[in-house]
C-alpha cells in the first residue's frame, strides 16, 4: 500500500513538473492587436490564449472554420445571436483551444488546415491566424500583457572617453631664409686712357693725345707723391686736361688753367713714356 502511494505521488509531481515547464509565448497589447500573429496549436496539447494581465474580460469568440478546432473558456460568454459585446455575461479572461478530428462542414478550408480565432474584449478586438500543429510544442501558453508591463528599452551608454591631456603645442620651427648673397658694388672701371701716337698730324687728335698723356702723367705724379690729388696744382692739371680735349693747343691750355709750363711739359713727358 506504501509503495502504491510512493508511486502515485511520484507521477503526480512528475506531472505536475512537466505542466509547469510549458513553455509560454508572451506578447503585449498592442503588438497582438496590430501584428497579424500566427498561433500553432499543437495536437495533444492545445493553446491557452490570456487576457489576465491586461484587465480585459472576452466578451465573444469566433472561429472562421469550427471543423478543426474547439475552445472553451473559464468565464461566461455573451450570447452570439443577442449581438450585445456589453452583455453582463462577458467575463471570461483564458480562452483554451485545441484541436479535434475534423468535421466535415459545408465551409471552406485552408490547404494546411489554418483559420482564423477573433476575440471581442470589453475593450477591442484581437485577431489571430490558428494554424494545427503536430510534434513537440515550442509554446502551450499565449499571455497578453499590458502595454505599460513592457519594460523600457536598455539604452548602452557609451565608455567614457579617455581622458587626452593636450600637449602644449610647440613653437612652429623656425624657417631659416637663406641670405641674400652679398650685391656686388660694381666699381666703374678708369676710363682706358689711349696713349698718344706721336706720329699722328691731325690737330685734333695731337690734342686728345696730348690730353691723354696728361692725365697719365699726372695719374703717375699722383702715385708718386709728387702731386697731391685735389690739391691746386691737380686741379690746374685737370682743367688743362679738359681744355686740351676740347680742342686747344698746350699753350692756350696753359695760359687758360694758369698751370706751371714746366710741371705741365713733365708731367707730359711722363705720359708719353
Amino acid at each position: 500500500m506504501l509503495n502504491k502511494l510512493a508511486i502515485v505521488t511520484t507521477l503526480l509531481i512528475a506531472t505536475a513538473s512537466s505542466v509547469s515547464a510549458m513553455p509560454i509565448r508572451t506578447v503585449y497589447e498592442n503588438d497582438a492587436n496590430s501584428n497579424a500573429m500566427e498561433l500553432k496549436v499543437w495536437k495533444g496539447y492545445g493553446l491557452t490564449i490570456n487576457l489576465m494581465s491586461t484587465g480585459e474580460t472576452i466578451k465573444q469568440v469566433w472561429i472562421g472554420d469550427p471543423s478543426r478546432f474547439a475552445f472553451t473558456s473559464n468565464g461566461g460568454l455573451c450570447q452570439s445571436s443577442g449581438g450585445d459585446s456589453d452583455c453582463a455575461g462577458g467575463t471570461a479572461t483564458v480562452i483554451f483551444l485545441r484541436q479535434i478530428d475534423p468535421i466535415k462542414f459545408p465551409v471552406t478550408s485552408s490547404s494546411n488546415g489554418s483559420t482564423q480565432i477573433t476575440l471581442l474584449t470589453n475593450e477591442k478586438q484581437y485577431q489571430f491566424k490558428i494554424v494545427p500543429a503536430t510534434g513537440n510544442p515550442i509554446y502551450t501558453s499565449l499571455v497578453i500583457k499590458s502595454d505599460s508591463d513592457r519594460p523600457l528599452p536598455i539604452i548602452r551608454q557609451r565608455s567614457p572617453q579617455p581622458l587626452t591631456v593636450q600637449k602644449p603645442q610647440s613653437a612652429p620651427p623656425v624657417v631659416h631664409q637663406p641670405s641674400p648673397p652679398p650685391q656686388t658694388i660694381k666699381v666703374p672701371q678708369p676710363v682706358a686712357l689711349m696713349r698718344p701716337n706721336p706720329g699722328t698730324t691731325l690737330n685734333g687728335a695731337i690734342q686728345r693725345n696730348d690730353a691723354n698723356a696728361l692725365a697719365f702723367g699726372l695719374a703717375e705724379a699722383g702715385r708718386k707723391g709728387q702731386v697731391k690729388p685735389g690739391s691746386t696744382i691737380w686741379n690746374k692739371v685737370q682743367d688743362a686736361i679738359k681744355l686740351l680735349r676740347r680742342g686747344k693747343t698746350r699753350d692756350e691750355a696753359i695760359s687758360l688753367s694758369q698751370v706751371d709750363k714746366t710741371i705741365f711739359n713733365q708731367l707730359l713727358q711722363w705720359g708719353q713714356l
